[in-house]
């Protein structure tokens, strides 16, 4: 959950992740989604939306999401759960870190959040600089995948990731399916942790490995990013991890590659 000091917690990275995710997964929203922004328009619409979020989010967090939550939306707190059942009960909270938003489009052309989570860590001694909506640039894979590419390849991508990481362990996981220009793993305590061989460093030392149980799955309008949200357990059942992977689809490559990985630790209770 996001403290009422969001401002703290816009960082580059993360609201450039937060506008890319939230671009790609329009809603299919039938004959009204086609008179809605769309390219550049559409990203620039997602960014007002989610400034706009963080400046409600500096008097309200709970009114924020409230205003801005899907009906359908999942939030970590810290496993996947309905989103407007948690911030209906939920107090303000005060903490630094990192979000990570996946915005979708409803059948009215707005933008609502779908998903949201993020990690705690220290204060930052600097201030990130933010993507404001002016800057937004945009261009779609060319080609997309098909429908049927999609789910195939996809699918085929998270279960081998996943198995992979069971067989083997997150480093031969990572190296395998993870993007190496530009992956990007988040978990509590720490800030944000770029490439495929840190990740795996530290993945592999705090012994995160174990079953996946996924709690929902969503795709973008153009098939180019995937979303899966879940709980991860280790053999012995000794932890429980909530976690996040965003996919996106290379053209260039044609095939999908992890581009951010967030691991939590739940706590014992909720185990």
């Amino acid at each position: 959950m996001r403290s009422p000091e969001t401002q703290a917690w816009s960082g580059d990275a993360a609201v450039r992740w937060t506008a890319l995710a939230g671009l790609a997964l329009a809603a299919a929203a039938g004959a009204a989604e086609s008179v809605c922004p769309t390219g550049r328009a559409a990203l620039q619409a997602m960014l007002s939306s989610e400034y706009a979020f963080a400046g409600k989010a500096q008097t309200s967090v709970s009114s924020a999401f409230l205003a801005f939550l899907a009906d359908d939306s999942l939030v970590l707190n810290p496993a996947p759960q309905p989103g407007r059942a948690v911030y209906l009960a939920a107090k303000n909270s005060a903490y630094h870190g990192h979000f990570l938003t996946v915005w979708k489009r409803d059948a009215r052309c707005r933008w609502r959040v779908q998903f949201d989570g993020g990690t705690s860590h220290a204060a930052p001694t600097s201030v990130e600089p933010k993507l404001r909506p002016a800057q937004a640039s945009f261009a779609l894979a060319a080609p997309p995948p098909t429908a049927a590419q999609f789910h195939h390849a996809a699918g085929q991508a998270v279960s081998g990731f996943q198995g992979t990481e069971q067989r083997e362990g997150f480093a031969s996981a990572l190296r395998t399916y993870g993007r190496r220009a530009d992956f990007r793993f988040y978990t509590d305590g720490q800030t944000p942790i770029d490439g495929v061989t840190a990740a795996s460093s530290y993945l592999n030392a705090h012994a995160m490995a174990g079953a996946w149980k996924e709690a929902a799955r969503g795709r973008s309008a153009d098939s180019t990013l995937l979303y899966c949200v879940g709980e991860l357990t280790d053999s012995s059942h000794q932890s429980t991890h909530a976690y996040v992977q965003i996919w996106q689809y290379d053209p260039k490559a044609a095939n999908w590659g992890l581009r951010v990985l967030l691991v939590n630790p739940l706590p014992r209770t909720h185990q």
